[in-house]
Formats: structure tokens, C-alpha cells, sequence
């Protein structure tokens, strides 16, 4: 199973920032051979929410990714543990935030990670104190760490 688990705002940070597909064309090259290899993925959830945005390089990679299998669908395991995020979600936030962060891909994320194994790849960082669910409070809440993209591709040792 995966060892990353790609947040929808890190795609689209990476693409409007230093990887852009006009500026760095061989990034996306990488992360493509590094789902194929399995050590990729995300979410059907991401996908529907870059699907929401403008129609653009990001999301004609997307499509391709998506047809390619790497944008998961989730399994019976994977609901159940959505509906345990779920709960805790709702037991420790206001209302409106919770509900604001469960229509998300984010708690979907999660669950997939707590399901499968591995990291969820976001530029979210910890607010512990926040009233707004985090990604990496509520993944820590259930023993899932996260980490950026750009230590992502440190670790994955990218040359481009």
C-alpha cells in the first residue's frame, strides 16, 4: 500500500509554485512513476475537489491518474474508519467546522492512511488549539503522521 497519501491543496500549491507543469514537467513525471510503483496515492475524494476547481494542467494530470487507478476509491474499512474520525470530529469541534471538514477529502485521507498505512501529504500544520480541524491534529489523533511535499520529495530523493 502507499507510504503517501496526497492532500488535494499540495498538488495544487506544488503546481502553482516551483513544479508547475510548464516549469518543471519532469516533477510530475516523477510522481506519476511513483504511483505507478504503488508508493503514491490519494484519495477519489482529492480528485472530486481538483475537479471543482479550473479545468487546467492539474486536473488533465488528475484525469489521467484517476484512470490510472491512483485516486482510490474507499473500501468497507475505510468508511468504518471515516465514521470513528467522524465521531471524534464532531465530539471535539464546533458544529459548523466539523461539518465544514468531514465534506472534505481531508478526513477521507486519513482514513485511508489509518487503513492502509503510511503518511498523509499536506501543508497543513498543527493547531492543536484551533476550533478548526486540522490534518495533522486529527491524524495525530489517531496515530498518523504527516509530513509536507517538499520533505516528500526529500525523502523520495527526486532528481529533476
Amino acid at each position: 500500500m502507499p507510504n503517501y497519501w496526497l492532500d488535494a491543496d499540495s498538488l495544487i500549491q506544488i503546481k502553482n509554485g516551483p513544479y508547475g507543469f510548464d516549469i518543471a514537467p519532469s516533477f510530475w513525471l516523477f510522481i506519476e512513476q511513483k504511483m505507478n510503483e504503488g508508493i503514491l496515492s490519494s484519495s477519489i475524494m482529492v480528485f472530486s475537489e481538483l475537479e471543482n476547481g479550473d479545468e487546467d494542467d492539474l486536473l488533465i494530470w488528475a484525469r489521467q491518474q484517476k484512470e490510472n487507478g491512483h485516486f482510490i476509491e474507499p473500501d468497507a474499512i475505510v468508511q468504518t474508519i471515516f465514521r470513528q474520525i467522524a465521531t471524534y470530529v464532531n465530539q471535539n469541534y464546533p458544529q459548523f467546522q466539523a461539518s465544514a471538514f468531514l465534506n472534505g477529502a481531508d478526513p477521507w485521507l486519513i482514513a485511508h492512511a489509518i487503513a492502509y498505512g503510511g503518511r498523509v501529504v499536506t501543508f497543513e500544520v498543527p493547531a492543536p488549539s484551533s476550533n478548526k480541524p486540522k490534518i495533522p491534529d486529527i491524524a495525530a489523533q489517531f496515530g498518523i503522521l504527516t509530513l509536507n511535499i517538499y520533505q516528500m520529495v526529500r525523502e523520495l530523493r527526486i532528481v529533476l
